[in-house]
């Protein structure tokens, strides 16, 4: 490979990385514009339980509201990034740990993996495909609260 090669490949991979933080920032900061940004027109999300498969921006708006009512709060933190770049698409893998609140208040620990398809178009990468698998969304068995200021009793 040339070295205007290679460089395009690290630039793809850099851009793919901004493109899962970006997935996780949206959701946690409840940015719809971001998050929906980063989608494919047609894209899929597969999350399977409990909040179903989608396809299309439509249906992934629909499931990011109900998403954020039945999660309120939400604290993504993706890791172990395996990003293959093969010209105008990709595949990326990521673990993700992620703490939340529910809508009754109960602090949940959440761990997943992501398995991407994604695809370059007009410059930009997209997510054409996520599929999720969550391992366990589990409730935090120490009382929990709302105020940040309770949550530091060490």
């Amino acid at each position: 490979m040339s070295l205007e090669e290679r460089v395009e490949i690290i630039e793809d991979r850099e851009a793919i990385h901004e493109l899962i933080a970006h997935y996780c920032r949206g959701v946690d900061q409840k940015d719809e514009k971001l998050f929906l940004s980063i989608w494919h027109e047609d894209g899929k999300w597969t999350i399977g339980e409990p909040f179903g498969n989608h396809q299309g921006i439509h249906q992934i708006k629909d499931i990011l509201n109900t998403i954020w009512e039945a999660l309120p709060e939400t604290h993504h933190f993706t890791a172990n990034e395996v990003i293959k770049v093969n010209g105008e698409t990709a595949t990326a893998v990521s673990d993700v740990g992620c703490t939340a609140t529910d809508a009754k208040g109960r602090a949940l620990l959440i761990a997943a993996t992501y398995w991407d398809d994604l695809k370059k178009s007009n410059g930009t990468w997209k997510i054409a495909e996520r599929n999720v698998r969550i391992y366990y969304m589990t409730p935090v068995v120490e009382p929990w609260s709302l105020d940040p200021e309770t949550r530091m009793a060490l």
